[in-house]
């Protein structure tokens, strides 16, 4: 297609979009982006941009990657979603497949691939580690399947987000905990004591109180419904490949999200009134007007208008979010062609296929350190922890527990900030005598902060609703009031969703423990202040 195209192609003669801002994930850079050619024959654009991120690697147990997706503004000024013309000709195998006519770019260790749903593209090391460049990458837009003239294209602009991913393979895994019944609240186990339950592929598995089934307690009604209950076979267990997001949605995400919408879809997202031109609390998360729980979008007071979207910003870019409800997280998650993981998958990225530890955290082991401080500019994504030798891995300890607030608690037993950190804050320095993985605090598979920080707020095996999840994709388009209207995820309710992982505000390291499930059948609908997102694909 490139420099031998049809006489209708318009080649670099125009510039339909380049856009000055730069999408910030973390670590994560994408910028240049740019439609360089039309081919009007074919009905095809070509979008080129240029990406970046840091501590990327591919080794032999899996590898990193970005989730790379595009949207554009239609004559109507409605933002929506890119559709690719052309998918891998293969299910990832950790090879470059970069399809006909598109292109990685000028870094030969790079390598594409385009799922079946053809949605975006993953971009990944297929060797070595280390800092990721690339220039020039070119992804094929189908505009045709848009319903979109070759005029409209014309006069579209374009923008290209990016989430940082992991890969997790294809794998049996173990769930819950050694010592099983005794072991974390309500965790998983082999009926009727004989520890972790194996999964070894995505078959039904039957919930009873009969030898050799897959049980746990209901000390806590937010454990389970009643047993007898099968797991279907499509509900995703964790045994098949799958990407899960490296780090929790930061602010500045969603703040891009939220500034590609709708005012009306954006009333639906946020907790503040913002029919008006101004907007008095500008917290707009939170509902006030200071910053509350370190939770950083927000708005300008006054001159927002009363009909065009709302412009939101965050000072923090690269700290995770936290007040993020179940309608914020399938709503983010159908709009980017992700999908929420589930409670199984959630274990499967702490453990993968390694022998279980009992009382164990994502890292595999029962070394746990809290960060009481950060050193640099808080909220860049390049801040370093305090303290600054030793292991320091954890964000948790923060504020009073509700539990303890009810129990009549006033004073935090730890100094220091109250709310979610930067994704990056603990693999930003390396403390001596500390291995890697524990020092990062990073999972089996390089997967970050699934204890501690906010809420993995994941599908739940517990709830009849969570149960017909089936791991469909989402598509890039929201309902009219913004949210997400995939078949099968629970809905904006909550219900059929739950919380596993631990927050900023457990008091305490069994809180951390990533196969306890204290509140992983546990509906809540509303935003709060622990709640993160991390979706998968």
């Amino acid at each position: 297609m490139r420099g031998r195209l049809s006489c209708l192609i318009v080649s670099l003669l125009f510039v339909l979009s380049l856009l000055q801002s730069q999408v910030f994930a973390s670590h994560l850079k994408i910028d240049k982006v740019l439609v360089s050619e039309v081919n009007t024959a074919k009905q095809a654009a070509r979008i080129q941009l240029n990406v970046s991120w840091d501590n990327a690697w591919k080794d032999d147990v899996s590898c990193d990657g970005v989730w790379v997706f595009a949207k554009y503004q239609a004559a109507d000024g409605l933002w929506k979603h890119v559709n690719l013309k052309t998918a891998s000709a293969k299910a990832f195998d950790y090879a470059d497949q970069t399809p006909e006519s598109f292109s990685k770019g000028g870094n030969a260790d790079l390598g594409m691939w385009v799922p079946e749903e053809k949605k975006g593209a993953f971009l990944f090391r297929t060797k070595g580690k280390g800092t990721t460049v690339s220039d020039k990458v070119e992804l094929i837009w189908e505009y045709a399947k848009s319903g979109l003239t070759d005029d409209a294209v014309m006069k579209s602009q374009v923008k290209v987000f990016g989430v940082e991913m992991v890969y997790i393979p294809e794998d049996k895994h173990h769930i819950g905990d050694p010592n099983g019944p005794t072991g974390p609240d309500n965790c998983f186990y082999t009926f009727p004591s004989n520890g972790t339950y194996l999964i070894k592929s995505e078959d039904a598995i039957l919930v009873d109180k009969v030898e050799g089934a897959m049980y746990c307690d209901q000390d806590n009604v937010r454990s389970r419904e009643d047993v007898p209950f099968t797991i279907p076979k499509e509900f995703p267990k964790g045994f098949k490949a799958m990407w899960m997001m490296k780090y929790e949605l930061t602010s500045q995400q969603f703040a891009d999200f939220l500034n590609t919408l709708t005012r009306k879809q954006q009333q639906s997202m946020v907790e503040s009134d913002i029919s008006g031109d101004e907007i008095k609390d500008y917290y707009v998360k939170t509902k006030k007007d200071v910053e509350y729980l370190r939770c950083s979008i927000v708005t300008a007071k006054k001159g927002n208008g009363t009909t065009d979207p709302v412009k939101f910003y965050t000072y923090a870019p690269a700290r995770a979010l936290n007040f993020m409800s179940w309608a914020n997280i399938t709503a983010y998650g159908d709009w980017a062609g992700l999908r929420p993981i589930t409670e199984l998958e959630y274990e499967k990225a702490c453990r993968g296929p390694a022998e279980p530890v009992a009382d164990e955290y994502a890292w595999g082991t029962k070394d746990l350190g809290r960060a009481d401080t950060f050193d640099g500019a808080d909220g860049s994504g390049f801040e370093k922890k305090v303290p600054q030798k030793g292991i320091v891995n954890c964000c948790f300890g923060g504020g009073i527990a509700p539990f303890d607030i009810a129990a009549g608690k006033k004073i935090p037993d730890n100094p220091g900030f109250e709310g979610p950190v930067t994704g990056e804050l603990f693999e930003n320095s390396q403390h001596e005598g500390v291995p890697e993985k524990i020092n990062n605090g990073a999972s089996y598979y390089g997967v970050r902060n699934l204890c501690g920080n906010t809420w993995e707020r994941c599908v739940t095996v517990g709830h009849n609703l969570g149960r017909v999840y089936n791991g469909v994709h989402g598509d890039g388009e929201l309902t009219e009031d913004g949210y997400s209207n995939v078949p099968n995820w629970p809905g904006k309710d909550g219900a059929g969703a739950g919380n596993r992982g631990g927050v900023w505000s457990s008091p305490g390291g069994k809180f951390l423990r990533f196969a306890l499930r204290f509140a992983a059948n546990f509906p809540k609908s509303e935003d709060g202040k622990n709640s993160g997102c991390r979706l998968g694909f």
